[in-house]
């Protein structure tokens, strides 16, 4: 793997022949990392640090017009965005024995929307109203505050509950959301349950202990751990 830190400064050219992440420091990106270690191919890594006001660098607009991350490159040079497409291209193209197929197709594609269409925008909508109780200036910062209270409390938390207990029975008595073995569905949540725990949005471990520990089981695969390693920062409460 070759890996750089994208800046205005410095680039360095990638292996031919080998896909490619774009990959964008404590962002969602981080879950294809995870699943680029898990299914052992070699790859290019690029690096970018998000900037003073924890925004994407300007340099991923090179990359794609939306400016965003992941985007991933295949080897023949298609870029494809968005979580949920990369991970089926990698896992369509890199699990050659189907070993991360899903055990129920209706049940992973319920979790897959799910995740990007519900789970999703309920933290957007949080960590929106958290921006604007940290960032609003003084005296307006109370009226930021008072609005994130009241949100929270005739709406946010009591999602966050509904969705945490409808994933307890999704998961039910299995080690993963796709079953026997890790797979799609287990990728596009990660990101969402991180930034539960993380930002301390609802008690996993008190409330929702099936979750707490599908999560620790994500962070000790030696997979995950690899990724974190080679990517650069995962701290989604810097914002």
């Amino acid at each position: 793997m070759s890996a750089k830190e994208a800046t205005p400064e410095a680039a360095s050219t990638p292996k031919a022949g080998l896909p490619t992440l774009h990959h964008l420091s404590d962002s969602q990106s981080q879950s294809i990392l995870w699943l680029l270690e898990e299914v052992d191919i070699e790859y290019n890594l690029v690096l970018y640090k998000r900037d003073k006001g924890h925004r994407a660098p300007p340099e991923l607009l090179d990359i794609h017009q939306l400016g965003k991350s992941p985007v991933f490159v295949t080897a023949d040079g298609r870029t494809i965005i968005e979580r949920s497409a990369i991970s089926a291209y990698i896992l369509k193209t890199y699990d050659t024995t189907g070993k991360h197929a899903p055990s129920d197709w209706v049940k992973d594609e319920i979790l897959n929307s799910y995740a990007g269409a519900s789970l999703g925008p309920l933290t957007t909508v949080e960590l929106m109203f958290d921006l604007a109780a940290k960032h609003t200036p003084w005296p307006f910062v109370y009226i930021a505050r008072a609005f994130r209270k009241g949100i929270q409390k005739n709406f946010t938390t009591g999602e966050f509950k509904k969705s945490m207990t409808f994933l307890e029975g999704e998961l039910g008595d299995n080690e993963w959301f796709n079953g026997k073995e890790f797979g799609r569905a287990d990728i596009m949540l990660s990101f969402a349950i991180d930034n539960i725990y993380m930002r301390k949005w609802a008690d996993l471990e008190k409330d929702h202990p099936k979750i707490s520990a599908w999560r620790q089981r994500v962070w000790e695969r030696p997979a995950w751990k690899r990724g974190l390693e080679k990517g650069n920062g995962y701290d989604l409460t810097v914002f």
